[in-house]
């Protein structure tokens, strides 16, 4: 298919994910609300899905591909229309994962658009990745800021390694550094509205049903 969609996960295990929320909540309330994120995601893009892209999930670690592909099934279960590939992250940081990723999309399968989430952002949903392919139609790259520095969402409509080389990762100059990126290779680029990652218990609050205290129930949190 022309489009595709990458989807980077972590297996959901307690002091493996989300371990500035862990801070303040423990590893295993941390890794609920991890899990519940991600689900919230996969759930998101596949429901209103009208099958006009396929959707490559790229997980880590990489011996954990049985187990990650037991926990999505039921979300991903049902919607036949969407070719779903799995595939291990490749690569010593996230940028060579990232790069390695858009690589295999974009130059070994052939695919003419490709853009890249996380399971951080709650808000990423079906919607906002058909704007992003849209955009992709004239535009080189797409890109979606957080509020904390970073991007939940990157696109592109040709390959720019590049954008991935020299970038202080987990810092609040990732937005910053990439867009240098893109300005420097001449790249046309189209910038979505600025949403939230959850990574900090400040973040959390803003999607908590209580905002004084946090509470896991039945091992998900509620967003």
């Amino acid at each position: 298919m022309e489009n595709a969609l990458i989807v980077f996960i972590k297996y959901p295990e307690p002091g493996k994910v989300k371990t500035r929320l862990a801070k303040a909540l423990g590893d295993e309330k941390a890794c609920a609300v991890y899990k519940s994120l991600a689900e919230n995601v996969i759930k998101n893009i596949f429901t209103k899905n009208p099958g006009t892209y396929d959707v490559h999930i790229f997980f880590t670690p990489a011996d954990k591909e049985t187990e990650i592909m037991d926990w999505l099934k039921p979300f991903i279960h049902g919607n036949r229309g969407v070719k779903t590939q799995f595939s291990p992250q490749e690569g010593r940081n996230l940028g060579e994962k990232i790069s390695n990723a858009f690589r295999q999309i974009l130059q070994e399968k052939g695919c003419k658009k490709c853009i890249i989430i996380g399971t951080d952002c709650p808000e990423i949903d079906a919607t906002l990745i058909e704007n992003a392919f849209d955009i992709l139609k004239e535009k080189n790259i797409v890109i979606g800021p957080c509020k904390d520095g970073g991007y939940y969402l990157l696109g592109m409509s040709r390959p720019a390694s590049d954008l991935f080389v020299d970038i202080d990762w987990s810092t609040d100059r990732v937005f910053e550094q990439t867009m240098e990126k893109i300005q420097k290779n001449n790249l046309s680029c189209s910038i979505l509205k600025t949403l939230v990652d959850i990574d900090t218990i400040e973040d959390l609050y803003r999607y908590s049903p209580n905002p004084n205290k946090p509470e896991v129930k039945n091992e998900n949190y509620k967003i």
